[in-house]
């Protein structure tokens, strides 16, 4: 099966499951997953970075083509990531704020960029007559 065309109905529907499914993740109340030291750190890094790359992908920023795209994901994913670790804070999500939790959501959405504008370089590639 080919991968679909990015800012497909395809690329919207998954980006859409996905943030459903983060944010019923990161606000489901007293949510804890027992785990030695802090490698949930690196899950933040993941999960927001691959929030990140499906909302580019999307088509929801603009046209993946686009370096204006490239800037508007990134600017989204670190908006959406403090907005999201914020909200962790409200008292009946009995969930705290935490710092290294923002941090490194926001390490995700920088990497999730770096990938972006590698897929947007392809994507150019792809799209330029006689090549």
């Amino acid at each position: 099966m080919p991968i679909p065309a990015p800012a497909s109905r395809a690329w919207r529907a998954l980006f859409l499951l996905y943030a459903v499914a983060l944010f019923i993740g990161t606000h489901w109340p007293q949510l804890a997953i027992p785990m030695k030291g802090r490698p949930d750190l690196v899950v933040h890094m993941t999960i927001f970075g691959g929030w990140t790359v499906l909302f580019f992908l999307s088509g929801l920023a603009g046209p993946p083509i686009h370096w204006r795209t490239v800037a508007v994901a990134q600017l989204v994913g670190v908006l959406y990531a403090a907005a999201d670790e914020s909200l962790q804070a409200v008292p009946f999500v009995r969930r705290h704020f935490d710092w290294d939790d923002m941090m490194f959501n926001v390490f995700g959405v920088c990497a999730a960029t770096m990938l972006n504008i590698r897929l947007r370089a392809l994507l150019d590639r792809r799209a330029a007559p006689g090549r």
